[in-house]
């Protein structure tokens, strides 16, 4: 899981520290891994057929870390329970990242 330094702008930083600035990224890295865990919830609960499981996994997911899988999966979880509305609004958040 990689972040990005919030001080420098370093990207793909992979270790508490950057390496650049030497700015702390603990906590980033932290939410990042919450995020990423969320989305393989998420997944996981849709292969399941436990549609709104994954819808709410794929929310938190976006909640935490403004991803494009996120934003799908939410998509298609959101379609799977018959929630045209709100499948539509995931699928143009996806669309404009």
């Amino acid at each position: 899981m990689s972040v990005t330094c919030p001080a420098c702008g370093k990207a793909d930083q992979e270790q508490q520290t950057c390496s650049r600035c030497g700015c702390d990224l603990t906590r980033l890295l932290e939410v990042a891994r919450a995020a990423a865990a969320a989305l393989h919830r998420s997944l996981a609960c849709l292969r399941a057929g436990e549609r709104e499981d994954a819808l709410a996994a794929a929310e938190q997911s976006w909640n935490l870390c403004h991803s494009v899988e996120a934003a799908r999966l939410a998509f298609l979880a959101a379609a799977a329970l018959g929630d045209t509305s709100a499948a539509l609004g995931w699928r143009q958040v996806a669309r404009s990242r």
